[in-house]
């Protein structure tokens, strides 16, 4: 199947090895997928992300295995894959089948989310699995020292630690053990001997018995809870915010308070941040605001200069929309970055009309005299930087989205800001100035 795909270079597989689950599992396989190069594989169709959810849905209807494809973590050592990850905590002490249970509810129903591409997890409660049942009672009659059971058991399953010796000036370990050959029939262990109080060898069938049963392959804990790690993948066209509380309405829906749950990886760095950036662009905003009202030494003048973000926030918002991204990190800079650029249009236009106000004009031959003037050079100026962060928007390589979401939100709310905010900035400038003008005569 893997062969079948164009993009794909290389890959190597893994046996026995879980990426997800962080260690062995002997019904898991981890294969690593190298893509060819950026120049090889142009377009959407062909990216990453695009592959892994064809991949995902060819592989959706298999029966005998669950496989599932992911995109390797967006900032290295933070998780082992990509998309957003918590752990499903057993709060209640509700045990091992419970838990996967609501792992299976989880998988079953996130497809009734949009922002949810995939929900996955590799917890297992039904590994099949050899319990050895020994007799202590038993043991103790015959003689046997119990310790002696154990420690017999544990170098045949295991190794232990002899001592060292000195070869070639180099220092080795001697160890005791087995044997993978040693290990691969379970009745092997019954054939076992240990000694008795009075000498005689005797074999562990005499006292401990072999029980198929069904269990846990790892047992992990999270915050002292019994934890399965669950992994979600977000749609294309959805942010991680939104895949973030439509997980949570999953969970809450579904599992009520059953279960409690924390993101980690980059998704509690995520909600660790919470509203940092509103608390940014508010006080960008706030910042430019008392910028303008110091230097012109009024508080009406700075509203009408910097009233022409609304019109560039919904420029950036349709720029998304059109190019088909998320509200990303990306596009919150963009935004902030169009405070200032958006403000220095106004600040073009209320500079001018402030001047032809202090020279006698009338406030409404000030406002238009002011437009008309600094129309020219706000269209210069502006069209050169939409025209020159224009590639942003047609970005291809490694690194795309970034780019392109940054591109969408400046180019759109700039262009969009250019060609409304020069035709009414200079009515509120006049709103603002006759306001200014009232009060200051009733004072």
């Amino acid at each position: 199947m893997l062969d079948s795909y164009p993009e794909i270079k290389d890959y190597i597989g893994i046996s026995g090895f879980s990426v997800m689950g962080g260690g062995e599992q002997s019904n898991a396989a981890t294969y690593f997928i190298v893509l060819k190069n950026w120049n090889e594989r142009k377009g959407k169709e062909h990216t990453a992300e695009a592959v892994v959810q064809r991949f995902n849905m060819e592989v959706y209807g298999i029966q005998e295995a669950e496989i599932f494809a992911m995109v390797p973590p967006a900032i290295p050592g933070l998780g082992a894959t990509g998309g957003l990850q918590l752990q499903l905590e057993d709060r209640h002490n509700l045990g091992a089948t419970e838990m996967q249970r609501a792992v299976e509810t989880l998988m079953e129903h996130y497809r009734n989310y949009p922002a949810l591409a995939s929900v996955s997890s590799q917890y297992q409660a039904n590994v099949p699995q050899y319990f050895l049942n020994i007799d202590r009672d038993k043991v103790q009659l015959m003689g046997i020292p119990l310790n002696s059971v154990f420690t017999a058991l544990g170098y045949y399953m295991g190794e232990a630690y002899v001592n060292d010796y000195v070869q070639f000036g180099h220092i080795y370990q001697v160890k005791l053990g087995a044997g993978d050959r040693a290990q691969r029939v379970i009745d092997d262990v019954l054939k076992l001997s240990v000694p008795n109080a009075s000498g005689e060898m005797v074999p562990f069938s005499s006292f401990t018995r072999v029980e198929e049963q069904l269990g846990m392959d790892q047992i992990n804990r999270y915050n002292m809870y019994s934890t399965a790690a669950v992994t979600c993948n977000v749609a294309p066209g959805s942010s991680s915010g939104e895949g973030i509380r439509q997980m949570e309405s999953l969970i809450k829906e579904h599992l009520g308070d059953e279960f409690g749950y924390e993101w980690t990886s980059v998704a509690y760095q995520e909600t660790q941040a919470g509203t940092t950036t509103t608390v940014v662009f508010v006080m960008a905003l706030l910042v430019a605001f008392l910028v303008l009202a110091a230097q012109y030494e009024s508080w009406t003048s700075p509203v009408a200069a910097v009233m022409g973000l609304p019109v560039a926030l919904l420029g950036a918002m349709l720029g998304c929309y059109v190019m088909g991204t998320p509200v990303s990190i990306y596009t919150q800079i963009g935004i902030i970055l169009l405070v200032a650029l958006s403000a220095k249009n106004g600040i073009l236009i209320v500079e001018f009309a402030r001047d032809f106000r202090a020279q006698g004009n009338s406030i409404r031959d000030a406002a238009f005299q002011a437009g008309h003037i600094r129309l020219r050079p706000i269209l210069m100026t502006s069209l050169a930087f939409v025209f020159g962060v224009m590639p942003l928007l047609f970005a291809t390589g490694a690194g795309a989205g970034s780019r392109i979401a940054l591109g969408a939100a400046v180019v759109f709310g700039m262009a969009l800001n250019t060609l409304l905010a020069t035709v009414y900035i200079p009515n509120f400038y006049e709103l603002m100035q006759k306001l200014q003008e009232k009060f200051s005569k009733k004072q």
